[in-house]
């Protein structure tokens, strides 16, 4: 049976959708960027390491931001109110991992345990590295999560099979990513995994995985029955668009920190 063509009231739709999309995600990177300058330009500077009120207050700030604008744009996506409300409390849970958490853990570790540092690279560099390999795991996990969920069924969806492999590969994808790229960036997982804010950082990521699931079923549901897998694909690309937008404004405000308080590294001979 041949593919029905597409309307073109659907098609000026879909366009006018995504140019909507596309404004909250700009607004997310812009407002952003003015609450990230709030927050740097009213703390403290003296001391040997940055405050953690800091990393606080923009992961507070930015987990407002993200549940608006994520929200606001998967809306405009297409999905449901309540899918589009859970991929922005995701986003919430993680910019409080991202901005909060993990730069705490980081410096907390880092006063005792220098980052070895392979290459001679300055602290910016890391910087620049770490957003890399960690931001290939969290679209990773947002991938693995669109196609466990795409709403197909088997042969043309994913099996459990597939999703336990896809799972797999991620994981595997993102430890070798971290080795080959920077021992800095391995270490920033560790970090993370090992400090004291393990815990906060597990559950906030826990959150935001299921947030997202529910999500991405929602959507998954309402463009099957709808007929419009389009949907689901323009969903996809919001949350993977917040994921970049996140990254850039990680880089921004560490960038911001270390040029204040450098990291404390050792370079292996």
């Amino acid at each position: 049976m041949a593919a029905q063509p597409v309307r073109p009231d659907i098609r000026r739709r879909s366009v006018r959708l995504g140019a909507v999309s596309l404004l909250w995600i700009a607004a997310a990177g812009a407002v952003g960027l003015v609450a990230i300058g709030v927050v740097l330009s009213i703390q403290d500077h003296d001391g040997e390491v940055p405050p953690t009120s800091s990393f606080a207050a923009t992961g507070i700030a930015l987990s407002v931001v993200a549940i608006v604008t994520v929200a606001f744009a998967a809306h405009a996506a297409g999905t449901t109110w309540r899918a589009a409300i859970a991929l922005g409390g995701g986003f919430a849970a993680i910019a409080i991992a991202k901005f909060a958490m993990g730069p705490t853990a980081l410096y907390q570790a880092n006063r005792s345990e220098p980052i070895q540092n392979v290459g001679g690279l300055t602290s910016g560099d890391m910087v620049v590295l770490i957003a890399v390999v960690v931001g290939v795991l969290y679209i990773a996990a947002i991938w693995i999560f669109a196609v466990m969920f795409r709403p197909a069924e088997p042969p043309d969806g994913p099996s459990v099979t597939v999703a336990v492999g896809l799972t797999a590969l991620g994981i595997a994808a993102t430890i070798a990513t971290s080795i080959v790229m920077s021992a800095a960036a391995g270490q920033y997982v560790e970090f993370a995994m090992t400090g004291l804010e393990a815990g906060g950082i597990a559950l906030a990521l826990f959150v935001a995985a299921c947030l997202v699931a529910v999500a991405f079923r929602g959507t998954a549901v309402r463009s099957k029955a709808l007929g419009q897998a389009s949907m689901y694909i323009s969903v996809l690309w919001v949350a993977i668009a917040f994921l970049v937008v996140f990254q850039v404004l990680w880089i921004v405000f560490l960038l911001a920190i270390v040029a204040i308080w450098p990291f404390k590294s050792v370079t292996p001979k």
